[in-house]
């Protein structure tokens, strides 16, 4: 094995020394750090432990000391490690692995290019494919990696071209399952909120019916019980009889209130007399139709009866449509008040 600098550098390693690398390198810490600050920035905060642990290995990466950095990300980066915890450091001998995602990333990239300055290409290899697995638009910035860690991104992504199509078109398709899965579930959520307006939007309303109800005629029972075709029936065939037999008493009470006494003719006044023969058959006739409908008036009444009584229904139940309020809106309006020492301005929401 090739002897090392006490940095941790082979000899035989084209980097230029550590000031001059520092020198050319300032510009593009800040460029780096600007563009770590934005990841954080539109990522998230990282975990407090997970910074601490990364810092400390990028610490050697910039100072040059690139077996140190290398044994920190690799450490940092096993997933065999337990995340890391608040409060847990290296000085207490806890090592531990680093969860949040751009941190990841950094760190894998960082340990290419420290692999690389190593001359150690096939570790750096197996870091460059992680990164293209877990992002294979993944692209080494220029302004803070060397050309020949760029380099070495191109052969790998070259190499397992296949693998970051294969696994692309497998995180496309559980993309495409993840949305169409919220979706169905939006649909869900709006069939249920549907089927409860639907439900708030219905009062069921309960009717006690009454035996002694029931008991009057015209389809009055039926109509309690809900038996609308039947009530019909009998409020009209019971109007019909029951009118009938009153036209006919009427006719009948006519007839026979008819004064057959005859009259003499007088000047200007023939003489008058009545046909008993005919007026006893309209007398026979309006009794007849008279006994006729009421027999049938009668006999419809108990029918009506007997049907109300024997298909009673002791309660019915039905739905009516209420009102449902609106789902609860944020309404808000600025207010401004005047106290003593100043004029305050606030705002006022309401739920």
């Amino acid at each position: 094995m090739a002897a090392r600098t006490p940095g941790g550098k082979s000899p035989g390693a084209r980097f230029p020394s550590v000031g001059s690398r520092r020198a050319l390198l300032a510009p593009r810490r800040l460029v780096a750090a600007a563009a770590g600050a934005l990841a954080l920035l539109f990522t998230g905060p990282a975990r407090a432990d997970d910074m601490q642990q990364f810092e400390l290995a990028k610490t050697r990466f910039d100072a040059g000391h690139y077996e140190e950095a290398v044994s920190r990300f690799a450490t940092m980066l096993d997933p065999a490690n337990a995340p890391c915890e608040r409060g847990a450091t290296e000085g207490e001998g806890k090592p531990c692995r680093i969860a949040d995602p751009v941190l990841v990333e950094r760190a894998r990239g960082l340990a290419v290019a420290a692999l690389v300055a190593l001359r150690r290409t096939g570790e750096a290899d197996a870091y460059i494919e992680q990164i293209l697995l877990d992002n294979p638009v993944y692209s080494p910035n220029p302004a803070v990696f060397q050309p020949e860690v760029i380099d070495r991104f191109t052969a790998v992504r070259a190499r397992i071209r296949a693998r970051i199509e294969e696994m692309t078109r497998q995180k496309a398709e559980a993309q495409r399952a993840e949305r169409l899965r919220i979706e169905r579930g939006r649909e869900d959520e709006r069939r249920w909120v549907a089927e409860l307006r639907r439900l708030a939007g219905r009062e069921r309303v309960v009717e006690r019916n009454s035996r002694w109800t029931a008991m009057l005629p015209f389809g009055v029972g039926q109509f309690q019980n809900g038996d609308e075709g039947i009530g019909w029936f009998f409020l009209v065939s019971q109007a019909v009889a029951g009118g009938t037999s009153i036209v006919s008493a009427l006719a009948l009470s006519s007839y026979e209130n008819v004064d057959v006494t005859p009259r003499p003719s007088t000047p200007g006044r023939p003489a008058q007399s009545v046909d008993i023969d005919a007026l006893n058959r309209r007398i026979g006739t309006a009794a007849a139709v008279n006994r006729v409908a009421f027999g049938a008036f009668a006999t419809l009444v108990a029918a009506g009866i007997a049907h109300a009584q024997i298909t009673f229904v002791p309660e019915r139940v039905s739905f009516r449509t209420r009102r449902v309020p609106p789902p609860p809106s944020f309404r808000a309006a600025p207010t401004i008040s005047v106290l003593p020492g100043g004029l305050y301005a606030g705002l006022l929401g309401r739920f």
